[in-house]
């Protein structure tokens, strides 16, 4: 009799391994699946943060603009005159270095009105775009 009941206390014990081991691997899977979507937030909110510097660039690009805009103007139109521009849908005006890797550059965009530039600023791999419409139209 003692060695039917020893091999079944055997059984058992091996049972509550086995059950522990499947316990152990889920609760493995859920942290793994865990730290996963940790790390995808991470990467997104570092492309958010690249995103508005690159943003603010754009905008920076395009308030140096209106400067000039403004400053040439006020002495006959300057150098900003549209009728003065090549045919070339976007035609580079300038740029402007803000650090080491943020940058903005103006283009003027071909239409008769309203005048439309487009400022685009880069930080790192990411690029954001600012539209300037100047004159009458939609």
């Amino acid at each position: 009799m003692k060695s039917k009941e020893s091999k079944l206390k055997i059984v058992r014990r091996g049972d509550a391994l086995i059950l522990t081991m499947f316990i152990m691997a889920g609760m493995l899977i859920a942290a793994m699946g865990g730290s996963y979507v940790a790390l995808l937030e991470i990467r997104a909110s570092g492309l958010e943060s690249q995103s508005t510097k690159a943003y603010y660039a754009a905008e920076a690009g395009a308030e140096d603009f209106l400067y000039q805009f403004r400053k040439q103007a006020y002495t006959d139109y300057g150098s900003y005159n549209p009728h003065s521009f090549d045919t070339n849908d976007n035609q580079f005006l300038f740029s402007g270095q803000l650090d080491n890797d943020t940058s903005y550059s103006v283009y003027y965009q071909k239409s008769i009105t309203p005048i439309i530039f487009n400022a685009l600023g880069s930080y790192q791999n990411v690029k954001r775009s600012v539209q300037l419409r100047i004159g009458s139209g939609g």
